[in-house]
């Protein structure tokens, strides 16, 4: 049993530490390619799918207003997709005060990828950037990702989703994670291209745009991945910022890691070329950033199995230690407030997020997850 628990233990140390080390001494040695000095910026549509926000469209508006771009290069396309409260009439009272404001309602409600092509539909400009209503952006953010852009070989511009700290220690902790993965996506860009971008942030050409099919859940994998099919890298541009607020617990980061990791499933199903090394420019780190993620809670389940099955000082220490570990984090999710300190949240957050990949794929597998929209 010894063999089986090194085995299961190797694979989640190679895919939350080994592999993160190995990427970033790879990307440290590769020369970040500059951006390009434009003398005269393209035309942009910034392209936003709401579904019942009356509460955010305004801060929206007024944050793009403040764009550092020129007026008569960018246009904003709102979708009302099947809003009930007064998101599409906030927008019209915009309309005549709101400098190329372009935008449409239809009922009833069908999902985000359709809000989406009917935005680029409805999107006159060159480069069009996905944003999503609730968040504000850094006035230099579109600046910055056109000019990475239109770098030669680069398909899409990813911006950095950058969250506000808040008071609790649970929400601190998802923050920390989310540190993590831009970690990650900063050398897998810096060393060729990242496999998906920050969805209220990013930049294509329109000319490289795939319209969605209409129960895509993860938009924001299926294009940049459809553009890597085709030759173009994903980079990511930490200046480029918007700005969001951590979720208020782990059950809302649960819930939300829960619908991406359906979304995942779905994405590799459609697009099973990603798993063949010769034309996956990105293969070893796709699988083991992506792919080995969502097997990560069945290693440790394996590890746990054999430890307790195992015979040995070492295995009987291993799976005390682990029904340590486990009862701790389980503990902590009871609220026990002895338990509320940094190193138990952080316990806590990686179970969680770890079962959340199990819940997704039984929400995929069982045909619960679909494109209806949810308030976060």
């Amino acid at each position: 049993m010894i063999w089986l628990f090194w085995l299961a233990v190797l694979f989640c140390v190679y895919t939350y530490a080994l592999f993160p080390l190995y990427l970033h001494v790879r990307a440290s040695a590769v020369t970040q390619t500059p951006t390009k000095t434009l003398n005269d910026y393209p035309s942009v549509s910034v392209i936003v799918a709401a579904h019942n926000e009356e509460a955010n469209i305004i801060a929206k508006l007024q944050s793009l207003a403040a764009l550092d771009y020129p007026a008569n290069k960018l246009e904003l396309v709102f979708v009302s997709d099947g809003s009930t409260d007064n998101t599409l009439e906030l927008l019209r009272e915009s309309q005549n005060q709101v400098e190329g404001l372009v935008f449409d309602h239809y009922e009833p409600a069908a999902g985000k990828p359709t809000a989406l092509n009917r935005g680029v539909e409805l999107a006159s400009g060159e480069v069009l950037v996905f944003m999503d209503a609730r968040q504000s952006v850094s006035a230099n953010a579109i600046k910055l990702l056109t000019e990475r852009l239109l770098v030669d070989g680069i398909g899409a511009v990813s911006g950095e989703l950058s969250l506000a700290d808040d008071d609790g220690v649970e929400s601190a902790y998802v923050g920390l994670y989310w540190r993590y993965e831009k970690w990650i996506r900063q050398n897998e860009s810096k060393l060729y291209s990242t496999t998906g971008a920050t969805g209220a942030l990013y930049a294509i050409r329109k000319s490289d745009f795939t319209p969605h099919k209409a129960d895509v859940l993860l938009d924001d994998f299926d294009t940049p991945v459809s553009i890597l099919k085709r030759g173009g890298r994903t980079v990511f541009e930490p200046d480029a910022k918007v700005f969001d607020k951590a979720e208020s617990s782990v059950k809302d980061e649960f819930r939300r890691k829960s619908r991406t990791l359906a979304g995942n499933y779905q994405s590799f199903m459609r697009n099973g070329w990603l798993f063949n090394p010769r034309k996956n420019p990105v293969f070893v780190q796709f699988l083991s950033h992506k792919v080995f993620r969502l097997f990560v809670p069945y290693a440790m389940l394996l590890a746990f199995i054999a430890s307790m099955f195992g015979t040995g000082l070492f295995l009987n220490t291993m799976f005390v230690f682990q029904l340590l570990f486990y009862g701790v984090g389980l503990a902590n999710m009871a609220g026990f407030k002895a338990l509320d300190n940094k190193l138990f949240n952080f316990i806590k957050v990686f179970l969680q997020l770890n079962a959340a990949a199990v819940t997704g794929a039984i929400r995929y597998f069982r045909g619960n997850a679909n494109v209806r929209w949810k308030q976060t």
